[in-house]
């Protein structure tokens, strides 16, 4: 019964939110603004130029890239911007930075409470979300916070005596937590929601469950990148999907999407039902194997695939193979290989089967199937050559 509304964009800082904020004019429709504050803001705020300090020190909309006059007409201003902000990321940030975050800061919280809002910031349970300087900004402003890292350490203290790199709840070589850490922020975030919006308690489970439908609404991208609220219905009933053809989803999401769509109380598709359902239509080329999918997108080709040949004859495996009984060809398409159709070369040995498909690895290091489809030979001298 909770509506969710996201101003987020990312590598743009607190100044792209609070502009989408006052963009939006929610006047007093909502009952809370959460900031999730991440380290990185107070240099995107400068880089992204939105805002800048007038002679009085007061918040006025920048121009700042108005000297890039040709990059910012080009995607090549993000790239710039973005090795920039790498170059500078292990650097203290400038006085001006404090002081632009601070003018920033007071703005969407007077908006915010102006509505009827309450304003709240959110540290991530990182040990590092604080740049030196910034705590003390958030105080003086008198913004209430919610410390995600407190939070975890009550459910888990072992979480505040170990490094952020270390932890369970973070996806491994990703500064990002994984659905562990995702499910735990829920929890968080609900707490206090409960008492300030008068909800039921909701158990562990009951969280978990809430953000398995939640996941499991996003659906393969639509036609629209466009979002609504009554296209279609999630595989548990009323949530809402998202169409966002387009729109570059992380891996990581896309990991957690699927794994907890896996968990939906149906039958396991047979292979050529996972096939179809991913959208591929597998053909044989001319001593090729070819992956043919329309209207596809990038995200279609993220995950590795794997290609499994199984010889009519196991001797003419190379030996490293016999073992295994099958030739192990599995590929990540480069990006030049990111078009609708993506080929194999098969080996000119005799082919009894192939299995093939895609999988991803979640953030315990497990292999999980997206969709996979086996050709024995039969079906294989069936298929005509293309």
């Amino acid at each position: 019964g909770v509506n969710v509304l996201n101003f987020g964009v990312a590598g743009y800082g607190t100044a792209q939110s609070l502009l989408r904020y006052e963009l939006l004019d929610f006047r007093e429709a909502l009952d809370h603004v959460f900031y999730v504050y991440c380290s990185n803001d107070l240099m995107d705020n400068l880089a992204g130029g939105l805002f800048h300090l007038d002679d009085a020190g007061r918040l006025a909309r920048g121009e700042a890239l108005s000297r890039f006059t040709l990059l910012s007409k080009l995607h090549l201003s993000y790239l710039v911007l973005d090795a920039a902000g790498r170059l500078s990321a292990n650097t203290a940030p400038p006085r001006r930075a404090f002081s632009l975050f601070r003018q920033i800061l007071r703005r969407w919280k007077e908006a915010a409470e102006s509505n009827g809002a309450t304003f709240r910031l959110l540290w991530l349970p990182r040990e590092d979300y604080d740049a030196p300087g910034v705590a003390a900004i958030v105080e003086e402003e008198g913004v209430e916070t919610l410390n995600l890292r407190d939070c975890f350490g009550e459910r888990d203290p072992a979480h505040l005596h170990r490094p952020w790199e270390l932890s369970p709840y973070r996806i491994q070589g990703n500064n990002h937590w994984n659905e562990a850490g995702n499910r735990l922020a829920a929890v968080c975030l609900h707490r206090v929601l409960e008492g300030d919006l008068g909800l039921p308690r909701l158990s562990e489970e009951e969280v978990a469950l809430a953000l398995r439908r939640y996941y499991s609404a996003f659906g393969a991208p639509a036609s629209a990148s466009a979002i609504s609220g009554d296209a279609g219905q999630g595989a548990w009933g009323d949530a809402p999907r998202m169409k966002t053809e387009g729109w570059p989803a992380s891996p990581q999401a896309e990991a957690i999407r699927r794994k907890y769509a896996a968990l939906a109380p149906e039958e396991a598709p047979s292979p050529a039902e996972q096939a179809s359902r991913a959208g591929f239509d597998v053909q044989l080329r001319d001593g090729h194997l070819a992956y043919i999918k329309e209207d596809c997108a990038w995200t279609d080709f993220q995950d590795v695939f794997f290609l499994h040949v199984y010889p009519a004859n196991a001797q003419d495996l190379p030996v490293h193979r016999r073992e295994h009984g099958f030739d192990n060809l599995d590929f990540m398409p480069s990006f030049q290989d990111a078009t609708c159709t993506i080929e194999r070369r098969l080996p000119s040995y005799a082919i009894d089967r192939i299995k093939t498909g895609q999988f991803f690895v979640d953030a315990e290091g497990g292999y999980n199937s997206i969709w996979e489809a086996e050709f024995d030979a039969a079906h294989l001298a069936a298929i005509p050559p293309l």
